[in-house]
C-alpha cells in the first residue's frame, strides 16, 4: 500500500512551475486539498532561484515561459547533485515542439498534455511517482490547509 502523505517527516513539497495564473489556481487548489505542500514558480528564473532553498519532492514544469523555458529549467535540475533524482512531470501543450524534445531528452519522468490532464489526474500522477496516497487511497488522512490568496 502506498505510503501516506504525512509519513516520513510530513507532506510532500510541490514546485509548480507556470506563468499563466487560471492554470496555477486551478491546479495547485487540487494538490492543496490532496495535502501535498506547494511552493509556486511563474517563470523559469523563479524556478531556478528558487529549487536549491524548496528542494521539493517533485516539480510539475510547463515548457513555454518567460525568462527561462522549461528545458532549461529540468536541465538545471538535472545538473545539481542535490536535485538531480527530483522527479518532474511536464505539463505543458508545447509538445510537438523542438523544445519538448530538448526536454525529454533530459529526463522527464512523465508527460502530461495540459489540455487533456484534469487537475485530479495530475494528483494521481504526483502520487504514484511520490508513493504516496491520495484522496482515492482509503488509508489518506486529509489535513486542513489555508488555499493562498494570491491565486
Amino acid at each position: 500500500m502506498a505510503e501516506n502523505l504525512l509519513a516520513n517527516g510530513g507532506m510532500k513539497t510541490i514546485l509548480f512551475v507556470e506563468d499563466d495564473p487560471i492554470i496555477i489556481r486551478v491546479y495547485c487548489t487540487k494538490l492543496l486539498r490532496e495535502g501535498f505542500l506547494v511552493e509556486v514558480a511563474e517563470d523559469g528564473l523563479a524556478a531556478v532561484k528558487m529549487l536549491p532553498a524548496v528542494k521539493p519532492d517533485l516539480v510539475v514544469l510547463d515548457l513555454m515561459m518567460p525568462k527561462f523555458n522549461g528545458a532549461d529549467v529540468l536541465k538545471f535540475i538535472r545538473s545539481d547533485s542535490v536535485l538531480r533524482a527530483t522527479p518532474v512531470i511536464l505539463l505543458s501543450n508545447a509538445f510537438m515542439s523542438d523544445l519538448a524534445q530538448e526536454a525529454t531528452a533530459v529526463g522527464a519522468e512523465l508527460a502530461l498534455l495540459k489540455s487533456g490532464c484534469t487537475p485530479a489526474q495530475l494528483v494521481m500522477a504526483a502520487g504514484k511517482l511520490l508513493g504516496c496516497a491520495t484522496r482515492e487511497d482509503e488509508s489518506f488522512q486529509r489535513v486542513a490547509v489555508k488555499e493562498p490568496s494570491r491565486w
